[in-house]
């Protein structure tokens, strides 16, 4: 897993639940360029939901909004701005970043998304990955339509971890559907 989430998850954790920043990472050190072991990245979780108490679920689809409203956001601002909202960011997100991941950081494997337009201003995002980070793309997709001001519904129709082939999400304007 890229160490972006790893550095970016730490600092979630010390601005979301100060007190428990420490105890969450133990004094770990993680690398922007670097990547690690997707149980690294478990841990942390786990230990960030037994320490506050939080579900692991909810700790990340939270971390998720952070990510996509600070963590991203400072890192890929060009992206952002290039992008007039919501939808067309997210349409090109596997293109514009993923692709650039897999290109130049050894080791990481950003997970496989496939967005099509859903209607005239909805999205079907499918997640496919062996991390089961479901929450995670939920987060991000709030985030993301924060960032951009705007407010969408996020369904998640199927998930791996009920069986599914993939996560399938229906994203739609808030009150669309």
């Amino acid at each position: 897993m890229h160490g972006l989430i790893f550095v970016s998850f730490l600092e979630f954790v010390g601005r979301r639940y100060g007190e428990h920043a420490q105890e969450t990472g133990l004094g770990a050190i993680y690398q922007v360029t670097e990547s690690y072991a997707d149980e690294h990245f478990n841990r942390l979780l786990e230990r960030a939901s037994t320490i506050t108490g939080t579900p692991v679920a909810e700790i990340t689809r939270e971390f998720g909004v952070y990510a996509a409203t600070v963590s991203f956001a400072a890192l890929y601002p060009n992206y952002y701005a290039a992008s007039a909202d919501t939808r067309s960011f997210l349409l090109a997100i596997e293109d514009r970043i993923h692709e650039l991941v897999r290109a130049t950081i050894p080791g990481a494997y950003p997970p496989r998304l496939n967005i099509r337009p859903l209607g005239v201003a909805g999205l079907c995002i499918s997640y496919t990955s062996e991390r089961g980070l479901c929450e995670l793309v939920e987060g991000l997709v709030v985030g993301t339509s924060r960032h951009y001001g705007e407010a969408f519904d996020v369904e998640e129709a199927m998930c791996m971890k009920r069986g599914d082939l993939a996560c399938v999400f229906l994203v739609q304007p808030a009150g669309a559907t």
